[in-house]
């Protein structure tokens, strides 16, 4: 009876693993107030990204969820050359969670909560990039690569569509209200 009750666990065990992504496959950020390029926004918004490795690497699941962000402009994935902190400039555009290529309108209203859900599943839902380490084609497989190398940064940008008053400020920091690095 002790080892059918082991052998049943042990195959529990086994089988609960096998369902489940590698811990290094799922990645996340809490978004912070800082512009593309690092500098400190005033901001008491709040944001968080969660990004998930799916189908043997060929695709992307993710999910941004903010809170208290006024002028919604745009949110997309960065990608630098190297290993980054939210203080260091982020690199080109991956992909666009929201938004598009400037010039786009804005959100007026206060966004809180899911900004952005759902799956990367081919090349062509990637911006046209090329990967700033080493100047290869920008790819999910390089996309995936960035971020397990933690030089992928979520950003969410703000405008008020005055271009007189473009300082990163909440609700109008057309660089970046919130940003956070993806690990």
């Amino acid at each position: 009876m002790k080892k059918t009750l082991l052998a049943l666990a042990l195959g529990l065990t086994l089988a609960g693993s096998a369902f489940s992504a590698p811990q290094d496959d799922k990645f996340e950020t809490r978004l912070q107030g800082f512009t593309l390029a690092g500098v400190p926004v005033a901001t008491n918004a709040t944001g968080e990204a969660k990004v998930e490795v799916i189908d043997n690497g060929s695709a992307l699941a993710f999910r941004v969820n903010v809170a208290g962000i006024r002028n919604l402009l745009m949110a997309h994935i960065h990608v630098a050359p190297a290993p980054v902190q939210v203080t260091d400039p982020a690199g080109p555009v991956a992909f666009w969670f929201v938004g598009g290529p400037p010039p786009g309108g804005t959100l007026s209203e206060t966004v809180n909560g899911r900004l952005a859900e759902g799956f990367i599943i081919t090349n062509g839902d990637l911006a046209n990039w090329t990967d700033p380490k080493d100047g290869s084609p920008g790819t999910i497989d390089v996309l995936v690569s960035a971020i397990r190398e933690g030089r992928a940064s979520v950003i969410v940008h703000t405008s008020d569509g005055d271009p007189a008053t473009t300082l990163p400020v909440a609700g109008d920091s057309p660089a970046g209200e919130l940003r956070g690095t993806l690990r």
